[in-house]
This record gives C-alpha cells, structure tokens and sequence, in this order.
C-alpha cells in the first residue's frame, strides 16, 4: 500500500506544500489496532472530556471580560482549543464540520513521520490514508442509514461519538436516510496545531513587552494579541497560497493603507514590528465600525462588507445584534466555514496563551535577545549598507528583527525602517518617539525625515 502511494506522491509532489512534522501528545484515546503493515497511521476513537473547562471559564481570572466563553460558543472553542493545546501536527481529527462536538476519531501518523520521508511526500500519504478512513466512515453511515440497529464494531463507534455529541438518531426512516447522508457530507478533517502554536510563543517573546506596551497606549485589550497566532503561529515569513504574508497574515492591497508600499527589496508585512503597529490601526477602524469585539475580531477575517449587511438585515426584528446572530443568519456562500470558526478560534488561542505555562511544559527557554527590553524604530536618514554601516552585534540584532529585509548587503533606500534593540547611529538613522509610532501609521514615517541630513562619516 505504501508503495502504491510514494508512486503517486512523486507524480504529485509539485502540487503540494507540506507541514514541518513534529511528535507526541496525551489524551484520553482507546487504542484500536492499526491494520497497516507497520503502523503507519493508528486510529483512535475520540473519549470526550470537560476537563478543559477551568481554563475556558478562565476560573483564575487571566482573561478580559471582554471576551468570555458564552454558552453558544463554548463547544466550538472547546474543540479548537484541543487542536491548539492537546493534538500535534502529526495527528489528525475527523469530526462533523457543523456540529465540532461529533469528533469520529483522531489518526496518529507518528510512526510514519518517524520513516524521514520527504516533508512533501509525507504530506501526501498522510492526506492519503486519512481519506481512507474518511471513506470508511462514510460507509459505515451509509450502512447505519440502511440498518440503525447494526451491531458491528464500527457501527458501535460511531454510536458511542453520536452520544458523546448528544446527538439523537431520528425514527422515521426517511428522517434517519436524510441525517445520515447530511452526515457523510459534513466530514472534515483537522490537524493538530499544538506544535506550531509552541513554537510561536517562544518566537513571540522578544516582541511581547513591546506588543502588550503598545496596544495598551492605543486602548487595545492585549487579548487581540492571540491573532497573529491564529493566522500563522506567530511565523513572520508564513505565506499563504493567495499571498498573504507575515505574522498577521496581511494581503498585499490591505497592508498598502498601513505600511509603506512593497518593493521587489523590502516587504514590511514580514517585520513584526511594523505590521503589528499596521493590525492595532485595523483593529482600531474594526472596532469603531463593528461596535462590539465579537464582530470586530471577525471582520479581521472576513472584512466588514458582510457583517454590517447582515447586521442590518436583523436590526428591524431585534435591538441589539451580536455574532451569534450573525452566524446562524449568514448562509455559508458568504460566510463560510473558516468566517464562522475564526472566532471559536480566537477564544480558544486567547485562554491558552493566558494559560500557557500550565499548558506548554518547559516554555520559556533562555534566548540570547533580551525580552526585556522594548523593540525600537529607526528610519534610515539616507540609502546605505547595513553591512558598511553597522558592527557586528548592530547587524547580528538587526538580521533578527527584520525578516522584511533578505539580503543586509545590499543597499536600502532612505526612508527605510528598521527594528532593533540595538542602538544605531545616529548620523545615519532616526530613531522614532514611542509617540510618534501612535501619532500616525507606518507608511506616513516618511515625514519624520523632512529636516534630517545623513552623514556617511
């Protein structure tokens, strides 16, 4: 079987992109043996647990009033915060795309991740056999939907994730062909993000005092700080197949109002620093059009064209309209599945990154970059070489911060901005007020330069 499938990943290699693989996990699983000849991927229905709830009711007071776990959403939060706390990027969840709570059972490619296959093709035969349980669950509804009363060993886990869901079987059989067939259509798959989401709060600590400290003065809660993980695990070169980039994952058009326009050189949706300051400025205009955080966080997502269309549509039968509302009003044309989700996911990254120490043993490991210190803007007073025109711990802490910047041998223009926790010379670069990085938005630095001369000495 294995074979059949390399042959078809090098014939498809080209196509894909794949995760970097990482390992382990613990939850509450009963083991099923694997029918692979050497376990390449273990199967393991899903036991529903609550355990969770302290951290999602945020019972030690960690998290703004702002945004609390309300009923409506809890489930769907719940589940993210799985796929961000408890489930690896080798391991995969098959559930119900509408009802999260219906989890079928989790795939475990461990074993297979261990053979040091290439990323591209491991990518390919985890998506491979996962549609292959996929099928198989489908068959097994398929046949529920004919006999409900099978007793199979199959039928029976699909029972059991039926009930831990709370979800009834219809008596009718008419009814029960037509719950089963929504069923089958609704599969979807997940992969874990434990991982990923690690990774990123241990590349987001030098930035953090900066971050908290500026989106305090702009009178932004710091819970909108769990965006950039929701969008990339805190990645500052992830790119996405329709070219969003950076940290908050902005599209070019958009970033073009915020930061100062790309060149074929610098792209500054890749420097965390100016882009955050650029997704404070959109949270701001979200958070004056939507009124509430509910809908201003998903209108990063989804923009706001929709949310105010619906919002309207319901403002004649209710007094106050909210993103539950929202949500069970939009059909999935326009506001589909990732819309509906993004802020379920929002909530669940904004309670695990209040708890992280409780959830991520051994964090904070120790980093050569003081995260003590707060990230400074410098703007370059004329063209030069980073190379010619700074020392080596300068160019070493500014190769760090500045991800927008690809070769530090090459000249940058003036009017270039660079973020550090080095001092740099002041003959050559201006240093920015902490005022004057809320005072106005990245692309409108330029300004600060009109009385400034460069010395090349």
């Amino acid at each position: 079987m294995i074979l059949k499938y390399l042959i078809i990943s090098f014939l498809t290699l080209w196509l894909v992109t794949a995760s970097d693989p990482n390992f382990g996990t613990e939850l509450y699983w009963t083991k099923i043996p694997s029918t692979e000849k050497f376990e390449d991927v273990k199967e393991f229905p899903w036991m529903a647990t609550d355990s969770f709830r302290p951290f999602l009711m945020d019972e030690d007071d960690r998290v703004s009033d702002l945004f609390p776990v309300t009923d409506y959403f809890y489930p769907t939060v719940h589940f993210w915060f799985l796929i961000y706390t408890q489930f690896e990027s080798n391991q995969v969840v098959i559930h119900d795309k509408t009802n999260l709570t219906l989890i079928y059972k989790v795939l475990d490619f461990s074993s297979l991740h261990h053979k040091g296959l290439n990323k591209n093709i491991l990518y390919i035969l985890q998506r491979k056999l996962s549609e292959e349980r996929i099928t198989k669950i489908k068959d097994d509804l398929k046949e529920l939907a004919r006999n409900p009363y099978s007793l199979s060993s199959d039928s029976k886990v699909i029972y059991r994730s039926l009930k831990e869901a709370g979800v009834s079987l219809p008596l009718k059989k008419v009814d029960r062909q037509k719950f089963f067939r929504k069923l089958r259509e609704n599969i979807r798959t997940q992969t874990g993000q434990r991982n990923f989401i690690k990774d990123g709060i241990i590349r987001s600590l030098p930035y953090k005092p900066f971050l908290e400290k500026y989106f305090a003065k702009r009178g932004l809660p710091r819970e909108l700080l769990a965006v950039p993980f929701l969008e990339s695990s805190f990645n500052p070169v992830a790119q996405s197949k329709v070219a969003a980039l950076g940290t908050w994952q902005f599209m070019p058009l958009i970033a073009s109002y915020y930061v100062p326009k790309k060149t074929s050189q610098i792209d500054y949706r890749s420097n965390v620093g100016v882009i955050s300051i650029a997704a404070a400025n959109l949270m701001r205009e979200n958070i004056q059009l939507m009124k509430s955080w509910d809908m201003a966080v998903t209108a990063y997502n989804s923009g706001t064209k929709h949310l105010l269309k619906t919002r309207r549509e319901l403002a004649s039968s209710r007094a106050k309209i909210d993103l539950e509302d929202i949500i069970k009003h939009s059909d999935s044309q326009h506001f589909g599945f990732a819309s509906k989700n993004f802020y379920s996911e929002f909530l669940a990254l904004v309670h695990a990154l209040a708890y992280e120490e409780e959830i991520f043993a051994g964090l904070h490991r120790k980093d050569r970059y003081n995260m003590e210190e707060i990230l400074d803007f410098y703007i370059a007073k004329c063209s030069l070489r980073l190379d010619k025109s700074l020392n080596e711990k300068q160019l070493d802490d500014v190769r760090y911060h500045n991800h927008q910047l690809d070769d530090l041998k090459q000249s940058i223009p003036r009017g270039a901005i660079i973020t550090t926790k080095e001092v740099l010379p002041s003959s050559k670069f201006f240093k920015l007020k902490f005022n004057q990085l809320i005072e106005s938005k990245p692309k409108d630095w330029g300004k600060y330069l009109k009385n400034q001369s460069c010395s090349t000495r």
